[in-house]
């Protein structure tokens, strides 16, 4: 078994570190944006389609992604992306500012936006197993989902904050500013550098990209738990796509309150979500995982059911606080069964793949969240989709022995 010295464990400290403050002011960031178009605009479907057109691009650049980071230096493409994300957000801050910003060019911002994301939040998963040992990866991913919710506790009460005190065009500089300590916290992490390949003429290339894209697909098809996992965090993710559509609807229009209680809300999900993240490492060493990741897509959705019958606007907490906890272990899960399985030499091809097809989920989701709005309150809607998720997590369930992983 590989040691790891004190250099490695620096390295991903400041990973972790650069990941939390990325996510932190993704947070601010995007509550913003859509607490700024609900009350610009007052439409729903508007909001629906910001939200694809910041994550259909995710969706078509996945396996490009996977290829670049397979043959690119995993750090040059990290810093690269997170460099340019804080200059896209400064920009949308200034033009905001200068009340300069029309829907059309938000939504032009936002497709940059999506096209730059899935260079970081795919190249995270790609270097963390890099750096450590196969039996620490349970534990750090399960380290790192905890620290995401802890940003994502602080960026929605940050976000309502900004909004109710400076201004939206501050909690976008906000953002850009978290994304630019993130490189540098990457610029002075120690990443291990992978095998370069030989240059070679642009059909040449292209003609490699669809072969390893094709060779990706039948990887991840054949390995069944990966496989099914995907399609089990493909549906928490529309399922949650279209809460962040409903669920600022339910507060401002349903019940009336403002932006400071839309992010108490979040926080509370957040928080939540800790807890069920920290047991994550615990079950990872343990035998069926795959069926408990199961029970925790039925949990999640049935935890939104009852908002059919209750409109109690304290309840609301309550129904949040559930669905996180209930939810928080998935996705350190996912990543720790995923990095276990694919073999290292196809990683990034894997990782943009699937990270295609989940990403896939949030602009759905968001677009069905806002079709919805047109025959649904939003309470109903939000029962609706949990009522849906439980349905479809029964479904997984009864894939049997293709979900036991040991």
């Amino acid at each position: 078994m590989r040691t790891y010295g004190w250099f490695q464990r620096r390295s991903l400290a400041l990973l972790m570190v650069a990941d939390g403050i990325s996510v932190l002011g993704d947070q601010v960031g995007w509550m913003e944006l859509l607490w700024s178009t609900m009350t610009l605009t007052k439409s729903a479907q508007i909001m629906g389609w910001l939200g694809l057109a910041f994550g259909l691009p995710t969706v078509a650049l996945g396996p490009t992604v996977g290829h670049v980071l397979d043959h690119t230096s995993h750090k040059r493409v990290l810093i690269t992306s997170q460099v340019m994300l804080g200059a896209l957000f400064a920009s949308i801050a200034v033009l905001q500012r200068m009340h300069a910003l029309p829907v059309w060019a938000l939504l032009m911002f936002a497709i940059a936006a999506g096209c730059l994301t899935p260079f970081s939040t795919i190249g995270w998963s790609v270097v963390i197993p890099n750096i450590i040992a196969d039996d620490e990866l349970g534990s750090v991913n399960a380290l790192m989902e905890i620290l995401w919710n802890g940003a994502s506790i602080l960026g929605p009460a940050l976000g309502g904050f900004a909004i109710a005190r400076v201004g939206s065009s501050a909690a976008l500089f906000a953002d850009a500013i978290s994304f630019w300590l993130a490189a540098l916290c990457v610029g002075m992490a120690k990443v291990p550098a992978q095998s370069m390949h030989a240059p070679i003429t642009l059909p040449e290339s292209a003609r490699l990209f669809v072969q390893n894209t094709l060779e990706a697909m039948k990887t991840l098809y054949a390995l069944r738990p990966v496989w099914w996992i995907t399609i089990g965090a493909w549906v928490l993710n529309l399922a949650y796509g279209a809460l962040d559509i409903e669920l600022p609807l339910l507060t401002h229009r349903q019940f009336g309150r403002g932006a400071w209680i839309l992010g108490s809300l979040w926080t509370t999900y957040a928080i939540s979500s800790i807890a069920g993240a920290a047991f994550s490492g615990w079950i990872s060493k343990r035998r069926r995982i795959g069926v408990v990741m199961t029970m925790m897509i039925v949990g999640w959705g049935a935890a939104f059911a009852p908002l059919f019958w209750t409109h109690a606007f304290t309840l609301t907490y309550v129904f949040l606080a559930c669905a996180g906890l209930l939810f928080g272990g998935y996705p350190p899960l996912a990543r720790t069964v995923v990095q276990r399985s694919v073999p290292s030499q196809v990683m990034g091809r894997i990782m943009g793949l699937r990270g295609s097809l989940i990403a896939l989920g949030p602009p759905l989701g968001s677009w069905v969240g806002g079709v919805l709005d047109r025959w649904l309150s939003p309470s109903d809607a939000i029962a609706l989709v949990g009522m849906a998720v439980v349905a479809l997590g029964c479904w997984l369930g009864s894939r049997g022995r293709e979900l036991l992983i040991e």
